[in-house]
């Protein structure tokens, strides 16, 4: 039974509760911190990662993603958007024009086939935490936790400060996996209860980093070494040929970790997990213009850092 996205939408602005956008909770992950975890993934992000591997989280909002494969041809969705969004191929299957969408959500609730389906819900603290409290047992057991992800979780900072907030009230280990890219005092807000924050270097030329990603990186290091001292750090590079596969400034991204106490430094290859994401959501695939590294080149940075492979760790999170 599909959840009335809209009703609940309006009984919570009622409320005044404190929500947030969520696209997924993710159970026994294990590539976002220690042990096993549950990864809660908000929506939002001010970045424009091109291999970004989440992109349905990019949108801040509710938004329709496509799986035109399972249409029937019943044209029920048709009938209920009022945007002229919608259309048939002459296989009567459906067309999606994403420029003329307005997330109405109303072809969602009219399809029965999951050709049209729904991304993100808003929840109430309590019922975030409450669905990450349900593998506990776990986490106790492996040295695990709970890792907000996103997007970025900075941009819903209320929402998730709270919510690390009840989580620290039960015991839990919690982790942020972040950008950085945010005023000071949000980030302070935020991991007032976090143990551990994944962060994220992509690029330490600020020039570059705008031209590919959106944004300059000066918040993003200022905010780091902030930080420093104030909670475990483990860094992570997201290595991409031809933008930030540059050994020379891997070494001083590694010495960055030093001087920030980052207790590991992840060095992490491109893949691809997300690539077949795109064509529903109706955003452009950037992965085609991305080159994958060969075996030659990953074995030449993996006998770069073996002498400190004790501190960063290459090819896993």
């Amino acid at each position: 039974m599909k959840v009335d996205i809209k009703l609940k939408e309006k009984e919570l602005k009622d409320s005044g509760e404190i929500t947030g956008i969520v696209f997924n909770f993710q159970q026994f992950s294990i590539q976002d911190g220690p042990g096993l975890r549950t990864t809660m993934f908000v929506k939002g992000c001010p970045l424009h990662c091109p291999w970004c591997s989440n992109p349905e989280s990019i949108y801040p909002s509710y938004q329709i993603k496509v799986a035109p494969v399972n249409c029937c041809g019943c044209g029920e969705c048709l009938k209920v958007c009022k945007s002229g969004a919608l259309s048939h191929d002459e296989n009567h299957r459906i067309v999606f024009d994403y420029a003329k969408c307005t997330h109405c959500l109303d072809c969602f609730y009219a399809c029965q086939y999951k050709a049209i389906d729904g991304v993100g819900i808003r929840v109430t603290v309590k019922e975030a935490v409450s669905e990450l409290l349900k593998d506990k047992p776990f986490y106790s057991n492996t040295g695990g936790g709970v890792t907000i992800s996103g997007g970025e979780p900075l941009l819903q900072y209320e929402f998730v400060a709270e919510v690390f907030g009840e989580l620290k009230k039960n015991g839990v280990h919690t982790a942020l996996d972040t950008t950085g890219y945010a005023k000071w005092n949000v980030v302070k807000k935020v991991t007032k209860d976090v143990d551990l924050v994944l962060y994220d270097i992509k690029h330490l030329d600020s020039k570059k980093h705008q031209e590919i990603l959106g944004v300059k990186n000066e918040v993003i290091l200022e905010n780091l070494n902030k930080l420093a001292g104030k909670t475990d750090i483990w860094l992570r590079v997201p290595l991409v040929r031809g933008f930030n596969d540059d050994l020379a400034m891997a070494d001083n991204i590694v010495e960055l970790g030093r001087k920030v106490q980052a207790k590991k430094v992840y060095f992490l290859p491109m893949h691809r997990w997300g690539e077949h994401k795109y064509c529903g959501l109706g955003y452009e695939n950037n992965y085609a213009q991305l080159i994958d590294f060969n075996e030659e080149e990953l074995e030449k940075w993996k006998d770069h850092f073996k002498s400190i492979s004790d501190y960063v760790i290459f090819g896993k999170a």
